[in-house]
């Protein structure tokens, strides 16, 4: 069984036609640096874009942070953005303002990442890597078992791939990503810029309960933990804060600390994994890091040593990192091989190397 596991990186390569570096047609300098519309690294995510200026102005309560968000050792990579947000986690344990502070930023990703991609779909017009490794996987399959895909990234990207005519796997409900019977599965472990966790709690009777960004901002400053209710549901990011239009709906995103211990996901998603794993004999990874340590004791429970791997990243030194990383994970059944292909999702791509990686 073959599995896909896709990082910031895969989203942020995630064009043939605008790979990193250029730009769209009449760009303005910014848009040729890749600043406003492309898909964020973890460093960019709170980033001086315009929209994501806009985002947080949608969600005031984040704007006390932002200054160690945007600090430049963590806009260079020198510093980790995860391990600024595991401080301020930490913070709000005991900091009353913090957890309003905690829930923005969750409606700030929601709102800014959906943003972004719907921008870059319309630069890209849905011609991605992806939907072209989806295409290579389903050409070159030789046995009828499931592929399964994961990714930790928010957008929609491997969604929208999927329901293009010639997959035909279009997502419309939480079960459609892993229990429909299809070649594909979809394990989306951090959440999804259009999921929300159904809210259990009281409204005023003077709010107004048909308007998103009310119920979004009553949320922010008055639900608490135990309100925000494991029940996924698929909502329109354009008007988060009420699924369906009349259930109040919380971003179900993860936020990107260094050390998470949970996935934001629904539960059976994560059975339906290990399930999996035990059949998993290939590996493709691309742009991921593998610093999941939650992802990785997964691994290293339930997957078979001997896993033919290979790791698609932008350089050397990241692909030798990402392989270190996994290969340190799983001591006891650790990858029989590994091949790094140092070049990004697009040259991984445009080479001849998915098609023995994908048919083997």
């Amino acid at each position: 069984m073959l599995m896909v596991i896709f990082g910031a990186g895969a989203s942020f390569d995630s064009s043939p036609t605008y790979i990193p570096g250029s730009a769209p047609p009449g760009a303005t300098q910014p848009d040729r640096d890749n600043d406003y519309n492309r898909l964020p690294l973890a460093k960019d995510l709170f980033a001086n874009r315009p929209l994501f200026i806009q985002a947080v102005d949608e969600f005031p309560q984040c704007k006390p942070i932002l200054y160690r968000l945007r600090d430049p050792a963590v806009m260079s990579g020198d510093a980790s953005v995860e391990a600024r947000l595991q401080e301020i986690e930490e913070q709000a344990k005991t900091y009353t303002q913090g957890r309003q502070e905690l829930a923005a930023i969750r409606c700030y990703l929601a709102r800014a990442i959906s943003g972004c991609e719907s921008h870059w779909w319309n630069n890209t017009r849905g011609i991605t890597n992806h939907l072209s490794l989806l295409r290579e996987i389903q050409r070159t399959r030789k046995t009828d078992e499931p592929v399964c895909l994961v990714t930790f990234n928010y957008d929609t990207l491997l969604e929208g791939a999927l329901a293009h005519p010639n997959i035909g796997l279009e997502i419309k409900q939480m079960d459609d990503y892993t229990r429909r019977p299809a070649l594909f599965r979809l394990f989306k472990l951090h959440g999804s810029v259009n999921w929300g966790h159904e809210v259990d709690m009281a409204f005023p009777a003077n709010l107004n309960m048909t308007h998103p960004p009310s119920v979004l901002k009553h949320m922010i400053e008055h639900a608490m933990p135990e309100q925000i209710t494991n029940r996924f549901v698929v909502c329109d990011p354009s008007s988060m804060g009420l699924a369906d239009g009349r259930k109040p709906a919380f971003p179900a995103i993860a936020i990107p600390v260094q050390q998470k211990q949970i996935f934001e996901c629904p539960g059976y998603m994560i059975e339906e994994l290990k399930s999996v794993l035990p059949h998993v004999t290939r590996l493709l990874v691309i742009g991921w890091r593998a610093t999941e340590a939650h992802f990785l004791d997964l691994m290293g429970q339930h997957l078979k040593p001997g896993a033919l791997l290979n790791v698609v990243a932008v350089d050397q030194w990241q692909a030798e990192q990402t392989r270190v990383r996994i290969h340190d994970a799983l001591p006891n059944n650790p990858p029989s091989s590994t091949a790094e292909v140092a070049t990004g999702f697009t040259a991984f791509m445009r080479s001849a190397r998915p098609q023995g990686i994908l048919a083997g």
